[in-house]
């Protein structure tokens, strides 16, 4: 994401510099840089494919590996290891927790599930949880997909604008929209199609959720109950650990409503399970 803030900020100094009015208006030598602007974008480009992006795949899986810790312990699952590999190390988990809690506190971590009751089963417990953490994951990606669409459509929109009112040459507009266009494109259409996998992927586990809580109430076995949790811990493993990482950014703005309809989804589970 930072590959576009930083090339839409310097697509805007370009055009700004390139501008007969404004460097009338605030006495400065009007330049073209479009050129430098374009081999920027390339560079920029590389260094997102070939460093970051392989920093961000081996820090996604081990983020996955320690929220898959800490929800098999709470869970009471197992370890599985032929799915995960080895458990993470404790410095790993102590060196990016202490992190974390000195920038933010723990404030946000407390109650992380909304589970209130302990008088319905346990698994069922659990697969109350899978749901809430399933349905609070798609939703917000589907808020960032319309963000994302709706933000480069206004980015793009905005510099060519700018280009006509400030009478650009033609090669200078698409020198600077080229330049523009190239990390956005990239981290738009990456970004959608890998947020639409993990929605579709979540849609499935929950419809497998809905079903296990609707077999329950016919056939309320706890081995069956303990069985999907188990395969349905696996597949959100699995799909932690390819999914996009979403900024902190969304969860601070979008926390609030999508906690509140969650906290509300989960009590209602539990009182549809709770013993008269």
């Amino acid at each position: 994401m930072l590959n576009v803030v930083m090339m839409t900020t310097l697509t805007f100094l370009s055009i700004g510099l390139n501008s007969e009015a404004l460097a009338k208006q605030f006495s400065f030598t009007q330049v073209d840089h479009s050129n430098w602007l374009a081999i920027v974008s390339i560079v920029v480009l590389t260094i997102d494919k070939l460093i970051i992006g392989n920093r961000i795949d081996a820090n996604r899986e081990k983020a996955a590996k320690i929220q898959e810790l800490f929800d098999r312990g709470l869970f009471r699952l197992d370890w599985n290891t032929t799915l995960t590999g080895p458990a993470p190390r404790i410095e790993d988990i102590v060196r990016h927790g202490e992190w974390y809690l000195q920038k933010h506190t723990n404030a946000k971590l407390l109650d992380w599930y909304a589970i209130k009751s302990d008088l319905i089963p346990h698994y069922l417990q659990v697969l109350i949880c899978q749901n809430s953490s399933l349905y609070w994951d798609a939703n917000l990606r589907e808020k960032i997909n319309y963000v994302i669409i709706i933000g480069g459509i206004a980015i793009l929109t905005g510099a060519l604008t700018l280009c006509l009112y400030f009478d650009l040459s033609i090669s200078a507009i698409l020198t600077n929209l080229t330049a523009l266009l190239g990390p956005m494109l990239d981290y738009g259409y990456n970004t959608l199609k890998e947020n639409k996998a993990s929605i579709e992927q979540a849609q499935r586990l929950l419809d497998c959720i809905e079903q296990s809580i609707a077999n329950t109430e016919t056939n309320p076995s706890e081995d069956s109950l303990r069985r999907s949790v188990e395969s349905i811990q696996d597949q959100l493993f699995v799909k932690r650990k390819s999914d996009w990482l979403i900024p902190d950014f969304f969860y601070k703005v979008l926390r609030n409503s999508d906690e509140a309809v969650m906290r509300q989804s989960t009590q209602q589970l539990e009182e549809r399970f709770t013993p008269r």
